[in-house]
C-alpha cells in the first residue's frame, strides 16, 4: 500500500472484516507472549456500533481488510482530561503477512492528518505498557510520552503507556 488515499469510512459490511483482523493479531500477540488484546474481546456489536459513529477507516486489497485504523473524539478512560484540541488514535492495525512494508507508519500518518485536517492540534494514542518495541515505534515517529495509566489489579486492562503528537490544525494552517 502506497497510497494512503486506499483508507476508506468503513461500513457495516466491514464489522466481520474488522473483528477478525483484530482477532487474528490478538491471537498472533498471544504467540508472542505480548499481553494487549484477546481474540473474541472485540465483538462485532461494538464494532457495527462504532462505524455507526464514523469511528473505523479500512483499507482493502481484493475485498479483504488489510488495515485499519480508529479515530474517536474523546477517550475519557485513558485520557480523562479534557482537551478539545485532540483526537485520539485506536485499533491501528496491519494484517501480519504485510509486516515491515511500512503500512502501519503510512496508516499512522494518515490519521495524524486526518486529525489536524479536521482542527486538531493533538493526535493522541496508547498501547500496553509492556509492549516496549511498540512504545519505542511511536517515539520513533515523534510521539512524546505522557504517562502510564494502570487500571487496577481487579480491571482485565493491562497498564497502557500514553503518547501524543502536536501538529498545525487544518485552522492554523490557513493562517500561514
Amino acid at each position: 500500500m502506497t497510497d494512503t488515499n486506499l483508507l476508506h469510512l468503513a461500513t457495516q459490511d466491514d464489522t466481520i472484516g474488522i473483528v477478525e483482523l483484530r482477532d487474528s493479531l490478538a491471537r498472533w500477540q498471544q504467540q508472542k507472549q505480548i499481553q494487549q488484546w484477546v481474540p473474541g474481546e472485540l465483538s462485532t456489536e461494538q464494532v457495527a456500533e462504532q462505524i455507526s459513529r464514523n469511528e473505523w477507516w479500512v483499507c482493502k486489497e481484493d475485498r479483504k481488510i488489510i488495515a485499519m485504523v480508529r479515530i474517536v473524539e474523546t477517550d475519557d478512560l485513558i485520557w480523562p482530561e479534557d482537551d478539545p484540541q485532540a483526537a485520539y488514535i485506536h485499533g491501528l492495525m496491519v494484517d501480519r503477512s504485510l509486516s515491515g512494508q511500512g503500512i502501519g507508519q503510512e496508516v499512522l500518518a494518515w490519521a495524524e492528518q486526518s486529525i489536524f485536517a479536521t482542527g486538531h492540534s493533538i493526535a493522541r494514542l496508547d498501547c500496553v505498557a509492556s509492549n516496549a518495541n511498540l512504545c519505542q515505534y511511536y517515539e520513533r515517529l515523534g510521539y512524546s510520552e505522557r504517562g502510564v495509566v494502570d487500571f487496577g489489579p481487579d480491571s482485565s486492562w493491562f497498564p497502557v503507556r500514553r503518547f501524543e503528537k502536536r501538529g498545525l490544525s487544518g485552522a492554523d494552517r490557513s493562517f500561514e
